[in-house]
């Protein structure tokens, strides 16, 4: 039995997104902004990613840094760069993913809640040249400040995102949808939905 990729219409489907919510990421996506996915644990972080990259269109290519397995390169167009803690230090293994992204030079980069890389570093170097879709942890409602600490960035890393994606999670019916959808301009949060 294979792994189901979740759909947008599947999102709208099960109430997890709106189609308003859904045209606004999608707009997003084509116009090549880059994207935060903030929740709690289990929260439908990578559901989510995974439904969001139908969006792409097929010639962009897209890289996603991932770790253990954790993503299926369910299209042509979709380069998984799988790492993972080995003998080799942290430096290195970023060294090779960032090499990796240069020469892949893709139209995005997806990282999905990794710590086997300095995901930081990857930002720093790579975040002016390609659009992202990074998920993150975010446990309080100060969005920001966990983001910061979680993927160990700047508050000046954190404001070249574009649009912020809160998802919740309902922890007594186990319902996972976004909460709000955010954009970044000058360094503050605003609401778009």
């Amino acid at each position: 039995m294979g792994v189901y990729i979740f759909t947008p219409e599947d999102l709208v489907r099960y109430g997890s997104a709106t189609e308003e919510e859904l045209e606004v990421l999608k707009n997003a996506i084509l116009s090549k902004k880059d994207i935060l996915v903030v929740g709690s644990s289990r929260s439908g972080k990578t559901k989510l990613v995974e439904a969001l990259m139908h969006y792409i269109p097929d010639n962009w290519k897209v890289a996603v840094i991932t770790a253990y397995g954790e993503f299926k390169p369910f299209k042509p167009n979709i380069v998984v760069i799988d790492t993972q803690f080995d003998s080799q230090p942290l430096e290195r293994r970023t060294s090779d993913v960032i090499s990796r992204i240069k020469a892949l030079d893709p139209d995005y980069v997806v990282i999905d809640t990794i710590h086997t890389i300095d995901v930081s570093r990857v930002f720093r170097e790579l975040i002016d040249d390609y659009a992202f879709i990074v998920t993150s942890l975010a446990l309080t409602s100060d969005i920001k400040d966990e983001v910061r600490h979680w993927l160990r960035i700047s508050g000046e890393t954190f404001d070249k995102f574009d649009i912020v994606v809160e998802l919740r999670r309902d922890f007594r019916t186990g319902r996972k949808s976004i909460n709000r959808i955010y954009e970044v301009k000058n360094g503050e949060l605003r609401l778009v939905i």
